[in-house]
């Protein structure tokens, strides 16, 4: 844990992961109970022993010494968040949607009442995450094999993204790590992510078997894309 965060109730979250959590849920993952943002404030004592164990953060001057000596630039740790925005802008505009990443290189957008979101962290050569998030249980050996089967068929089909799934509170929180060869062209993006809401239809589906989804036909744009 590296910049802690305490809520109201006294439970302490790493701030990107819970900051990543509210723009999905409305929810705490610890008690249920609803939380937002302006709920959290720093949890400082816990900061200061985090310090004490690990060391005080570098000073500036060190920073701009490792700076200059290779580190990633600024320009090329937000490459990414162009590329990918660039993508969804066009992906826009063939389609219904409107998303385009914020400030924090995050959006989010809703394909047949789920609702999807993406961010592109800020580290070089980090790729991209989409997530999804359900409530309701499924056999946790039948959601493993699914998974597993998911990631076999990623990669028999070239894909070196992969999924992965796990428990917040009653929340099942779907997730696609998207890597960097999966980003290279925009229709290649495209596809990986509708291949994700299409797992993601299937995995609601699994949790609610009342409540099916239309799984066929997934396209963010009115034409297919052909991936050659």
């Amino acid at each position: 844990m590296k910049d802690p965060v305490i809520d109201t109730e006294g439970n302490t979250y790493e701030r990107e992961a819970i900051e990543r959590w509210l723009r999905v849920q409305s929810s705490s993952p610890i008690t249920n109970g609803y939380l937002s943002l302006d709920m959290l404030k720093p949890n400082r004592d816990l900061k200061k022993e985090i310090y004490k164990a690990t060391g005080k953060p570098r000073s500036k001057s060190q920073a701009r010494a490792k700076s200059r000596s290779g580190s990633p630039s600024r320009h090329d740790l937000v490459s990414g968040r162009v590329l990918i925005d660039s993508y969804l802008r066009e992906i826009s505009s063939k389609s219904k949607l409107s998303v385009s990443l914020d400030g924090m290189g995050i959006c989010a957008f809703s394909y047949r009442r789920i609702t999807f979101v993406i961010e592109v962290p800020v580290t070089a050569n980090a790729g991209f995450m989409v997530y999804s998030s359900f409530d309701g249980e499924s056999d946790k050996y039948k959601l493993a094999d699914k998974i597993v089967a998911w990631n076999t068929w990623l990669r028999n089909i070239g894909r070196s993204s992969s999924v992965s799934h796990v428990k917040a509170g009653q929340k099942t929180v779907f997730t696609l790590k998207g890597s960097e060869r999966d980003m290279s062209r925009c229709d290649v993006f495209q596809k990986t992510l509708e291949y994700f809401v299409e797992m993601s239809l299937k995995l609601h589906n699994l949790l609610h078997p009342g409540e099916e989804k239309v799984v066929e036909n997934v396209c963010l744009t009115r034409a297919p894309v052909a991936v050659a």
